[in-house]
């Protein structure tokens, strides 16, 4: 994502909610991130959108990747769910 890019989204997440703090700036992480993630998918795979068991997985990772007491990197985490499920996926049919 463009710095320029990342500038807007804060500006909107200040304007809509205040001041960010750290909840809001995860929440902005793992947006991006889960987005990545997606936009990998469809590189990869040719895919759009996601097949729903892909696109469930991927949500659930993000929303226990915005608690801020998880350290762990959502570009990798959500990467790793996307290509996991997607294999899941693929192994199933």
């Amino acid at each position: 994502m463009a710095s320029s890019d990342r500038v807007r989204a804060y500006a909107l997440i200040e304007a809509l909610c205040g001041t960010p703090d750290q909840a809001a700036d995860r929440a902005v992480e793992v947006i991006h991130a889960h987005a990545a993630a997606l936009a990998w998918l469809r590189a990869v795979t040719g895919t759009r959108p996601a097949p729903p068991a892909v696109a469930a997985q991927l949500r659930l990772a993000a929303a226990q990747l915005r608690r801020c007491d998880d350290e762990r990197d959502p570009y990798l985490v959500l990467i790793r769910v996307a290509a996991d499920a997607w294999s899941s996926r693929s192994d199933a049919s």
